[in-house]
């Protein structure tokens, strides 16, 4: 604690001298805060800035290297189907969940109805079993036990019984599960298929080249959907402020044309991973696909470092003997006074401590 009071005291000496530091110029109000300050045939011109509590922003800018075009293709799944109706056309467009196309399994109905059958024939042998393992604990229990010996017999008979009844539940158990496992397949082999859209877009193209009732291979794809709701920014600069979530306004230019459209980010470069770890930002646009100019452009993103703050050009900010100051209006006097600075941007800097609404800053000077 003494080393800290020895410390504090230089700064606090300096802090106090820099604070009585006027320059014991007298100076003059002109129109618009600027104060003329006379000496030796030359005067200085001060520009002044009142304090008012403000937020210290900061904007990004990223340029649009690439249109990013979101292109995706529904196809059938790994068995083959037959195709009943195709729900769009190309052009049309469509919601995600919207359906695409109604396939049919290939399977057989006949082997559902065997499968069935099985399954009520293990059913009913099963319930026999059971019935005949009951009988078995029951005839364990009947057993005679007059004697000590004859009471052991008869409780290790009823509990073996009971672990054979037991055992053999467990058994059917898994036998009858694997039973409806296939016939939840057959079912599905010969069940309605309905493939949706994963995305709102348009339909690009009908890759499709089959009519209703026709065998569909697995894997066939059935369309393309355009939905152009993003674009991917490559750029390195700034690029850690477009991060996950913020808010972002981008211009857009094809020719004559120019578009102002705003979004989000969804993919910022600390989450992108891989080759775009270092560059890439994608961000979702709100506005519809056929209403946006897939072109270059510039994607800006502003946000709050420190709100509530007294914020003043970098360029009014000195240090004197290591001590952060800024010049002030006090009277008619120019004086100096220590201040504790804050976060900044390439051009402001936020003063957390030394300043107060109403404060007039000195924020530049010219001589004449």
């Amino acid at each position: 604690m003494r080393g800290i009071k020895r410390l504090a005291l230089p700064f606090l000496a300096a802090a106090l001298l820099l604070t009585v530091g006027c320059t014991g110029e007298s100076v003059a109000k002109g129109e618009a805060q600027i104060i003329a300050s006379g000496g030796l045939g030359r005067s200085t011109t001060y520009r002044l800035e009142v304090m008012e509590p403000g937020d210290l922003s900061r904007t990004a800018n990223l340029t649009v290297a690439q249109s990013w075009q979101l292109l995706k293709t529904v196809s059938t799944g790994g068995s083959e189907l037959r195709l009943e109706e195709l729900c769009v056309s190309r052009g049309q467009k469509v919601s995600a969940g919207d359906p695409i196309a109604v396939l049919r399994g290939m399977g057989s109905e006949a082997d559902v109805e065997l499968k069935e059958l099985e399954i009520e024939s293990f059913l009913s042998g099963r319930r026999e079993t059971l019935a005949w393992y009951e009988g078995q604990i029951a005839a364990a229990e009947a057993l005679p036990a007059d004697t000590e010996t004859q009471a052991e017999i008869r409780a290790l008979r009823v509990e073996y019984a009971q672990l054979e009844y037991e055992k053999y539940v467990s058994q059917s158990d898994y036998a009858l599960a694997g039973l409806r496992a296939q016939l939840s397949e057959l079912e599905a082999a010969v069940g309605e298929v309905v493939l949706t859209s994963p995305v709102d877009g348009t339909i690009r193209s009908m890759t499709i080249r089959y009519a209703a009732g026709d065998a569909v291979p697995a894997g066939a794809e059935i369309c393309t959907i355009y939905a152009a709701d993003g674009l991917r920014f490559i750029g390195s600069s700034n690029t850690s402020t477009f991060v996950y979530g913020r808010e972002v306004t981008i211009d857009l230019r094809r020719g004559n044309r120019q578009q102002t459209v705003t979004g989000r980010v969804v993919s910022s470069p600390e989450v992108a991973g891989g080759i775009y770890a270092t560059s890439t930002v994608l961000l979702e646009i709100d506005t519809g696909a056929d209403e946006l100019i897939t072109a270059d452009g510039n994607a800006q993103v502003s946000y709050d470092i420190l709100k509530d703050a007294f914020v003043i050009p970098r360029s009014a900010l000195s240090s004197r003997e290591g001590v952060s100051c800024v010049d002030l209006l006090v009277g008619d006097t120019v004086c100096t006074r220590p201040v504790v600075r804050g976060p900044a941007t390439t051009s402001e800097v936020a003063i957390l401590h030394g300043l107060k609404a109403g404060d007039q800053v000195v924020v530049g000077s010219y001589n004449s």
